[in-house]
Formats: C-alpha cells, structure tokens, sequence
C-alpha cells in the first residue's frame, strides 16, 4: 500500500471552477463529488451490482458490509466484493 494518501483539494472557487465532476471508482463501487450551479456539492457513494459501468470499467460486485456513523458530521461504508 503506498505510504501517502492522494488529496483533491475542491475550493469552490467561482473565479477558477474546478472539474463539475470528480469520481473514485474501486473494485466494488466508486465514489463521485459533483458541483452545482450554486457552488454546492453532491456526495456520491455507489455500489456496483455487477452490471458493466461503461465500455471501460467492468467493476466486481460489491455490498455494503457495514455502515459507522460515529459522529453527527461523517459516516463511513465498508464496501466488499463477493
């Protein structure tokens, strides 16, 4: 595993928009944060049933396994594959 995680910073910026669209896609599922037009954001958590993504990507089937909800402001998915 490698020793440093990959950050992508959004600022929300209306001067320099970043990307509409920004996706995480992993054997399983994938992740995807989309702006809108007021400068809001969208948090996307898919998991995959098995069907082929698009003509690129064919994920593995996932479920999710187990939901945390520790505090008010952030929750996690545990997502395996079969």
């Amino acid at each position: 595993m490698a020793a440093t995680a990959k950050t992508i910073v959004l600022k929300g910026d209306s001067k320099t928009p970043e990307s509409a669209e920004h996706h995480i896609e992993f054997p399983g599922g994938s992740i995807s944060i989309c702006r809108t037009s007021k400068n809001e954001y969208w948090a996307h958590v898919y998991v995959n049933d098995g069907q082929v993504l698009d003509d690129t990507v064919n994920s593995k089937k996932g479920k999710i396994k187990e939901i945390r909800n520790e505090e008010e402001n952030h929750f996690a998915l545990l997502i395996s594959t079969e």
